[in-house]
């Protein structure tokens, strides 16, 4: 039999809102991986970015014929996701399709469609590329499907199969990822002003538990790292001076860090690098993060969230808005950038949304990312006040879109004070001479109209 041709779509952000082309594009790691791993099991493998290229998919579909389509996502792709299912099933109803990534993990059963005859929940690619063996085989029985990580599958009679999911182990993914898709197109991958910017990933989850983060419930909420020296070894051989750590929280475990501090120095690797951290970690290891600027880390993205602590009791942080003053001070004396992190809670005031930009603005933050409270599907929060959802287009899970109705003012008056915020923060900001690379009245008009 013939290999099984397969190929990954790699969803694009969205068709109709507001989208950050142009601003932040990260580079498709997870689909890459993918890639690599049915690359290397010898399967003919396709990475479609329908963002980055101009090919219609139903040609693609005639043209590379693929056997298996495959598309994941978070929550905000998913329409997109189930589309290209349809619209394989509509070209060639005999091609198996398959729906994996982030949201499939903790949401499988709202992807059960008639279109969808795979789900894949794991992050373990071996997952793909044994369901990739089977298919090669004409009508092999459904038991061989019983051992497959994590998989959901669709019997004949429609109803769904649900596999048990397990932990996967990071260190089992390949140590050279196949990045030929992110040369060809590294020009366009950047965040604000760091570009070319390629991905790597150390972790899976998070250590930490925020009512309102969906990314600790990843791996089936299990923390495992990657080998520090290969980890390292990995960025070395990546042909990019910038590297985005994608992890959720990189400032997790300070022995940890030491040692990729040193593996960094005895490789002599000189890289810029960007990654996710913590306050309270910040300011407990204050040397360390000193280490780190040492070593090319240039800036950090941080969580501070709001700017009074009965919101950062509810987002259960366990922080206070004191402990965000002092690592901005620190972080300011160690001459580290910072992305600052904001919640919009649909709780505010009118005074809410002017406390925040005076509070910026005495800060004096430059690059701040304001997000509109976001209950995301499989979190506690979400549970807690799905019966209140204004919407079930899941493309407005998009932080930019109202989903609660607000406590204290309509919901045009709220846009309004968010949108308002949002160009007085890009205002802040251009005055320190940031953002100098944008088209300010493209991006205005884009994120005034796009909703």
């Amino acid at each position: 039999m013939n290999p099984t041709r397969i190929l990954l779509i790699h969803t694009e952000e969205t068709r109709t809102h507001f989208n950050a082309l142009g601003i932040v594009e990260n580079e498709p790691l997870e689909t890459e991986i993918l890639y690599t791993v049915l690359k290397q099991a010898g399967y003919p493998v396709r990475i479609y970015d329908p963002d980055r290229e101009p090919a219609c998919f139903e040609e693609l579909l005639s043209s590379f014929a693929p056997d298996l389509v495959y598309a994941d996502g978070v929550v905000k792709q998913v329409p997109y996701m189930l589309d290209y299912m349809q619209r394989t099933k509509a070209f060639s109803p005999k091609t198996a399709t398959i729906l994996g990534g982030v949201f499939a993990e903790h949401n499988y059963r709202s992807l059960y469609k008639d279109t969808v005859d795979y789900i894949s929940r794991s992050y373990d690619p071996c997952v793909i590329s044994a369901l990739a063996s089977l298919l090669s085989e004409p009508d092999f029985p459904s038991s061989l499907l019983e051992n497959l990580n994590g998989l959901c599958y669709r019997r004949k009679d429609g109803s769904w199969t649900e596999n048990t999911i397990h932990p996967f182990d990071i260190n089992l993914l390949p140590r050279d990822i196949d990045r030929s898709h992110f040369y060809q197109y590294q020009s366009r991958f950047r965040l604000l002003k760091h570009n070319p910017l390629a991905c790597v990933r150390f972790a899976y989850s998070c250590s930490h538990k925020c009512t309102f983060c969906y990314r600790t419930m990843m791996n089936c909420g299990r923390y495992v790292h990657k080998d520090v020296r290969n980890f390292a070894e990995e960025i070395r051989n990546i042909q990019c001076d910038n590297i985005y750590i994608i992890d959720d929280n990189f400032l997790v475990d300070p022995t940890t860090l030491s040692q990729f501090i040193a593996a960094i120095r005895e490789l002599k690797i000189n890289k810029n690098f960007i990654c996710y951290g913590r306050c309270d970690f910040i300011l407990k290891n204050k040397d360390l993060i000193k280490e780190l600027t040492q070593i090319g880390f240039r800036y950090f993205i941080v969580g501070f969230e709001a700017v009074r602590d009965n919101y950062l009791q509810k987002y259960d942080k366990k922080i206070e808005v004191d402990d965000s003053l002092s690592c901005i001070r620190f972080m300011k004396s160690i001459h580290a950038g910072l992305y600052a992190m904001m919640i919009i809670d649909t709780d505010f005031t009118p005074a809410d949304f002017i406390s925040m930009y005076r509070w910026v603005k005495e800060q004096q933050l430059e690059y701040v990312i304001p997000s509109i409270i976001t209950p995301l599907p499989g979190t506690q929060m979400y549970d807690d006040c799905k019966e209140k959802l204004l919407t079930t287009d899941w493309r407005k899970w998009d932080y930019t879109h109202v989903l609660l109705p607000p406590a204290h003012m309509s919901i045009p008056a709220f846009y309004i004070r968010y949108q308002l915020l949002v160009l007085r923060l890009f205002f802040l900001a251009r005055r320190y001479g940031s953002y100098d690379f944008i088209n300010a009245p493209s991006l205005i008009s884009r994120f005034l109209l796009g909703r």
